[in-house]
């Protein structure tokens, strides 16, 4: 599989790294929170490749995109608009967890999309718990991301400790030590999201929800309020799946896709 790589700059003159591969219609890929795009999306990527072109952006503050000292959950959305924008083709964007989230804020932005699929966006319906972003900052400020990435995974993502424990033994703990420093930020915007059923209201671009069948709690209940919010849009079930399908079952995952994708 051939892959090229290019620099789009963002509204704020970021600069956002794509990975590009493949042929056929197009396909953007937004990662979530704690990987990067070659993480989250390089068990499906060749795959993918075979049926469509492929682009995997990698988000703000992820090596080689580029950053900025001011952050908003607006910023990544315009990031996407960005990419869609430079992609020029009509496309289908397929964003999971985080990205999602960014994808929903860019609904007013997004344009020459012709269909969305969102994977579990982490809506979250009541405040979330201030504390943990806090806890987050301090223990980055300390510069033990270590404990920055533990404090994620247990306190906001609710992980037990022998997934954490297992992480920090695979060959890419050093990779998601380096992306360990936008997780605060993150967090917080999570936690203090607002989405309006009224605004989803508005969405007219065919939408798509997928749900793992084991997700339970905030993403679960996020999933079927924007099902309901976003007029049409279709909940797909990912039968004995999570929150990392794309990781955890990568064919069956394709599979899916091409499914909803036809």
């Amino acid at each position: 599989m051939t892959t090229e790589r290019f620099k789009v700059a963002s509204s704020d003159g970021v600069e956002i790294s794509v990975q590009k591969a493949g042929s056929g219609p197009a396909l953007l890929l937004v990662h979530g929170a704690l990987f990067n795009g070659t993480l989250s999306w390089g068990a499906v990527l060749p795959k993918l490749a075979e049926h469509f072109t492929v682009y995997v952006m990698d988000r703000r503050g992820r090596a080689p995109s580029g950053d900025a000292k001011e952050y908003s959950l607006s910023k990544e959305a315009d990031d996407i608009s960005s990419v869609v924008g430079a992609i020029g083709d009509p496309v289908i964007v397929l964003a999971h967890s985080y990205g999602a989230l960014a994808a929903l804020d860019a609904l007013d932005r997004l344009k020459n999309v012709s269909r969305l699929i969102l994977y579990e966006p982490p809506v979250a319906l009541k405040p979330g718990d201030p504390t943990i972003a806090a806890n987050l900052e301090r223990a980055l400020e300390a510069n033990d991301r270590a404990e920055v990435v533990t404090i994620f995974l247990r306190d906001q993502i609710g992980a037990p400790p022998d997934r954490i424990e297992k992480l920090k033994s695979l060959p890419i703990w050093p990779t998601v030590l380096e992306i360990a420093s936008t997780l605060p930020r993150e967090t917080r915007s999570v936690n203090s999201y607002r989405s309006s059923a009224e605004r989803l209201a508005n969405w007219k671009i065919p939408t798509t929800l997928l749900l793992g069948s084991v997700t339970v709690g905030m993403l679960q209940d996020a999933a079927f309020f924007v099902r309901d919010a976003i007029p049409g849009c279709r909940l797909v079930m990912l039968e004995g799946q999570g929150h990392g399908a794309m990781l955890d079952a990568p064919e069956f995952f394709v599979n899916k896709v091409l499914e909803i994708a036809q």
